[in-house]
């Protein structure tokens, strides 16, 4: 919905990693919790030896003296062993589950140092529980990866029964190497371990633990403790249009809302043009010709707002966007022109005129929907500081979703939805969403329909739930930071390499030819006028966005050059009037979409080929056909040495190019897509 800030437990990040000898741990609690405790590697994993205090109503805390190292530990929460809510940096316990890691005082890790003999072997993580090391994307291929000290293993081999298999090393940061393998089984059932060498030392890692030799552990497709994180297909390398609905078009003036101005005014947080669901319907053979093959709208369920987060009730369509009829119209023609549907699903809150919410505040302390939120205080009154809410607006209370009856509730609405000819959820909120919580959505859509897509809202890296099997996409605002960077300020390519391998080298890698690459959004300022109206910088950010790794998303109007600010103004009109479109970002748009199907592009492999200052050039190869897309992202011309020899064209202007070792030079801001013939 809107970019997190996450102010509730700030504090508890802050205490969490007091680089002092006293370490004060903070958790946020609410006003239901009982007992907290910390348990971890300094107290032997006790949940009764440093229990913790209520120190301000709902936040627990204790203090605890300990000498500069590394520490793994939990919460004990009224009987219910998670990781810190507020510490990002967790570790794989090899149990399925995971320990937060604190650092105190000035500990680093050690220095691993290859070919030296020596591997510290507290720094070696895996977890045969865990997508982020065991990743069967299906019955035919499966990722084995294993995680060491950096620069502590020469190399890194999976044996799998009496075969062997080598592993690449990929550098995740200055303290971490992960090394990796795609593994292809003949049968569904096998033994495997893993050996790590450095220098003449050699050591096994298997389930018998890490000893110079260990047993197998096994693996078996017909377990039900297997799962696999698949895409569908059609959801790899799509091109995802989102469409916020009451601003795309009015198509049925018979529902509109009181007051509703006339189209194309200046959009503010509560005025309304009359935007609806037969506005899309209208618009449909638009969509079709940009080449969409995936609809995501903003929520369209009943609400009192504009943008719908406030749900009012789940189980309607908000009347001023249409009925259920129009609903299943929408869906049938959508369908009929190959376009999947995403709808936005609205579950970390609702809106104060949500049955439940209102029931709370008629009968207070009596209702049976109290625990159905975080209520702080009584009586109950519509303003902050009386329950939990979404960052601190009151007409948006926070959904207890651990509640059972909540479950039961938001399940119904996913059984009655999911079956209605839709593709998947666009799960808002993501991050501030119980994981336990957002494991079971998951499963509950893909009962429904197994090839459903099931997306984060997450600004940050999303591998924590990835690693748990809660979503299989995220609206990737990481690949948005990266490319801005590189297109409008000018940090060069070698910096959006190291960016965008960030996020992919701990990502599955069955899931990035899926991944939502936004350039903008409703909850940002659109892209042209973050480029402050630079065509060359945004048709620049359009190339890279439509041949990079994953499904370009785009906002609504952007490939007309729409612009807009901050939330409201980046909520505009869709412009129709043709003679007021940016012609040259249009035609651009529709090129780049008809790149994009190359199939080498919208499935293939990606490996960076060079970085030549401000220059970025890389592969994508699909079945036996290679891609190389080089894009200048500076604004002077640049000439460099690509490497490539024979015989090429540039998909771009359909030139030919012929040589051995090509030198190119590319203008600035120039996208130039050769394809090998």
């Amino acid at each position: 919905m809107k970019k997190i800030i996450l102010l509730s437990i700030f504090i508890a990040f802050f205490l969490s990693f007091t680089f002092s000898k006293t370490v004060t741990f903070a958790y946020q609690g609410d006003s239901n919790t009982k007992f907290v405790s910390v348990l971890g590697s300094f107290n032997d994993w006790s949940s009764t030896s440093t229990v913790m205090k209520n120190a301000f109503g709902t936040v627990w805390m204790v203090q605890i003296d300990l000498p500069d190292g590394i520490y793994y530990y939990n919460f004990d929460v009224d009987g219910q062993i998670i990781t810190d809510p507020a510490n990002p940096k967790t570790v794989s316990n090899g149990k399925g589950g995971y320990y937060s890691v604190l650092i105190v005082g000035t500990y680093v890790p050690p220095t691993g140092h290859l070919n030296s003999g020596i591997i510290h072997t507290n720094y070696i993580h895996f977890d045969q529980h865990s997508f982020k090391y065991v990743d069967p994307s299906s019955t035919k291929t499966i990722y084995f990866s294993i995680e060491t000290l950096h620069d502590d293993v020469d190399a890194a081999t999976l044996m799998v029964n009496n075969s062997s298999y080598s592993m690449k090393r990929i550098v995740l940061d200055q303290y971490t190497d992960i090394f990796r393998t795609e593994f292809h089984p003949s049968t569904s059932k096998f033994e495997y371990k893993f050996i790590l060498r450095n220098g003449n030392h050699s050591i096994e890692v298997g389930s018998t633990g890490i000893a110079t030799k260990s047993n197998f552990f096994t693996f078996d497709f017909a377990s039900p403790d297997v799962k696999i994180l698949s895409v569908p297909k059609w959801s790899e390398g799509a091109i995802v249009y989102e469409i916020f609905p009451e601003r795309f078009w009015n198509g049925n003036p018979r529902n509109d809302p009181a007051g509703t101005l006339p189209w194309g005014g200046t959009p503010t947080n509560d005025n309304f043009f009359g935007g609806d669901l037969r506005g899309i319907i209208d618009h449909l053979d638009y969509l079709k010709s940009l080449g969409v093959n995936v609809l995501y709208t903003t929520p369209i369920f009943e609400a009192p707002s504009n943008h719908k987060y406030d749900t009012q009730n789940y189980m309607e369509i908000d009347p001023h966007f249409g009925t259920l009829r129009t609903f299943e119209e929408l869906s049938s023609d959508l369908k009929s022109d190959g376009i999947h549907w995403i709808l936005d699903g609205v579950f970390n809150h609702t809106g104060t005129q949500f049955f439940a919410f209102q029931n709370l505040l008629k009968n207070q302390q009596n209702s049976p929907y109290k625990d159905w939120y975080f209520v702080l205080k009584y009586p109950v009154i519509e303003m902050p500081g009386y329950y939990r809410t979404f960052q601190n607006y009151a007409s948006l209370p926070k959904l207890n979703v651990m509640n059972p009856d909540v479950q039961k509730y938001l399940k119904g609405v996913i059984d009655y939805w999911t079956p209605k000819g839709i593709s998947g959820w666009r799960i808002d909120s993501a991050n501030v969403i119980s994981n336990q919580f957002l494991v079971k959505l998951y499963n509950w859509i893909h009962e429904i329909n197994p090839d459903s897509l099931d997306v984060a809202e997450i600004w940050t890296n999303a591998s924590e739930w990835f690693d748990e099997g809660a979503f299989n996409s995220v609206m990737n605002y990481l690949f948005q930071n990266a490319a801005y960077s590189f297109i409008f300020y000018n940090s060069g390519a070698l910096s959006f390499v190291k960016s965008t391998d960030a996020y992919l080298n701990t990502y599955p890698p069955q899931l990035w030819n899926s991944l939502w690459n936004l350039i903008d959004s409703h909850d940002t300022p659109r892209a042209l006028t973050a480029a402050n109206g630079n065509v060359k910088k945004m048709m620049a950010l359009v190339g890279l966005q439509m041949t990079f790794p994953g499904a370009p998303m785009i906002y609504y109007g952007d490939e007309v050059g729409m612009r807009g600010g901050n939330d409201p103004l980046n909520r505009g009109c869709m412009i129709w009037d043709t003679s007021r479109w940016n012609m040259q970002i249009f035609d651009w748009y529709k090129l780049m979409i008809k790149i994009h199907q190359e199939p080498a592009i919208r499935y293939g492999n990606y490996k960076v080929i060079g970085t030549y200052d401000n220059v970025l050039g890389f592969e994508r190869s699909y079945e036996g056909e290679n891609i190389y897309v080089f894009i200048n992202g500076g604004n002077t011309s640049q000439k460099f040495d690509s490497g490539l020899s024979g015989k090429f064209e540039n998909l771009v202007d359909s030139t030919l190019i012929e040589g051995q070792n090509l030198n190119i030079t590319l203008d600035p801001y120039q996208v130039m897509v050769l394809k090998a013939e």
